[in-house]
């Protein structure tokens, strides 16, 4: 079982009580706003200095941090992790269940897919990264409204047009309502012939980076339907292990 690292956690500490303070601090004062012994706060700064996030002032000999810290935050940043997290997950999905797997994130109110595993299968759902989707007539955006905060996800509701794509789209908000809220209990949502005639998707969501994502495995209405129950298996066994 993974266990807090103590000097790790004091590390981070140290940038946050910078970033709260705003100003150079020395040993004895944030050895004080870090509970710390002088002596133990002294080694903690003294190796972030030789490593080159904190520097001293010249004259009054206090910390502050130097920039390297945002250097090394600016460069992981660009390379977004959201790619090497999608690029795994929707191998690893679309392995198991044969189906094509999609990965997505909201954007306004709608959900862009950024990443796409296609299937296998000669007869199969294929979309490519970018398209952009209505949340409610998608198990990608279904599943986000699940995961999201009750009253922040009634807010969004209230605001969506729901317009219906198929003749099977919610398109009020009292169902859509009951759906997101069932969606929201059993950790999955299922999309029947509502965003295209003939094709199904089951979804789910959680955190990643900090930020809201979606999976979903997606095909033909007959074979989601007939592989259901595993294809849920799937799904739940991945958000355990894939999500925060």
């Amino acid at each position: 079982m993974p266990q807090i690292v103590p000097t790790a956690n004091r590390v981070l500490q140290v940038f946050e009580v910078f970033a709260r303070e705003g100003r150079p601090l020395g040993n004895s004062e944030l050895a004080r706003l870090l509970d710390l012994a002088d002596s133990s706060c002294s080694d903690l700064l003294f190796t972030m200095r030789e490593a080159g996030y904190l520097m001293r002032t010249p004259k009054t000999r206090q910390f502050y941090p130097t920039a390297r810290l945002n250097d090394v935050a600016v460069r992981i940043a660009s390379l977004d992790p959201l790619h090497a997290f999608a690029s795994e997950a929707l191998e690893i999905l679309t392995k198991e269940s044969g189906e094509t797997s999609l990965c997505g994130y909201m954007e306004g109110d709608h959900v862009k897919v950024f990443a796409c595993q296609e299937s296998p299968h000669a007869l199969r759902y294929v979309v490519r990264p970018g398209a952009v989707f209505d949340l409610h007539a998608t198990a990608l955006g279904k599943a986000i409204l699940a995961a999201m905060p009750k009253a922040e996800r009634e807010a969004l509701m209230e605001k969506l047009s729901l317009q219906p794509v198929t003749s099977s789209t919610i398109h009020d908000v009292e169902t859509l309502r009951t759906e997101i809220d069932k969606c929201a209990r059993v950790k999955w949502c299922l999309a029947k012939d509502e965003g295209v005639q003939g094709v199904s998707a089951i979804g789910i969501a959680g955190t990643v980076g900090g930020s809201l994502a979606s999976l979903s495995l997606v095909g033909p209405t007959q074979r989601i339907e007939e592989n259901l129950d595993r294809y849920v298996s799937i799904l739940l066994d991945a958000r355990r292990e894939f999500f925060l």
